[in-house]
């Protein structure tokens, strides 16, 4: 079982005159859940950001397990175990839905198709969730580009998941889906935000 603390510590982040966190900082253990509240505007997206390397903050650390770590890339973050899944997730329409799982493995080819297919297939499986290797991203709805996304963060190894906004434009279904998917993910010891 993986597990992962993540710390923000006064973090900062101005946007020209627009202060969008002033000395933020949040402790996320492993095996737990957190929700960011606020009204829009209030920073929210911002701090997830800078956590996922989208953002640089302009001041404050973070650390992972004790480890100030630096996140400059979403890459970055991957390979320190911390995942965004994004409103609107981020997938290749041309593509069908095994070739997108595969998307960002390491190595030249990755595992190869039929390893990942098998992959997929058993993570679907192990959610819940029904989603066709050869179908195209384009017969998706929000919820399952979501799902698909969320299964390829898992399978490049993030530890974190940060999700902004997941219940925006997704079925009751659907939401009961993936809340179901998050607590197992705290069930396996990581975290989500």
């Amino acid at each position: 079982m993986s597990r992962m603390k993540v710390e923000l510590l006064h973090i900062h982040k101005r946007f020209g005159a627009v202060q969008a966190n002033r000395d933020v900082s949040l402790r996320v253990e492993a095996g737990t859940i957190h929700g960011l509240l606020g009204e829009n505007g209030a920073g929210k997206s911002t701090l997830v950001k800078i956590l996922s390397g989208f953002l640089r903050c302009d001041q404050g650390e973070i650390w992972i397990d004790g480890q100030p770590v630096r996140i400059d890339s979403p890459a970055a973050a991957i390979r320190l175990g911390i995942g965004m899944l994004h409103q609107d997730p981020l997938d290749f329409p041309s593509l069908t839905v095994l070739e997108n799982f595969i998307a960002g493995q390491r190595g030249r080819l990755g595992l190869g198709l039929r390893e990942s297919r098998k992959r997929l297939e058993k993570a679907c499986e192990e959610f819940g969730f029904n989603l066709n290797p050869d179908g195209a991203i384009g017969s998706l709805t929000v919820g399952e580009r979501q799902q698909l996304e969320m299964l390829r963060l898992l399978s490049l190894g993030i530890n974190t998941l940060i999700l902004d906004e997941p219940t925006t434009g997704i079925s009751a279904a659907q939401k009961d889906l993936l809340f179901a998917a998050l607590r197992r993910l705290a069930e396996q010891g990581k975290s989500v935000i």
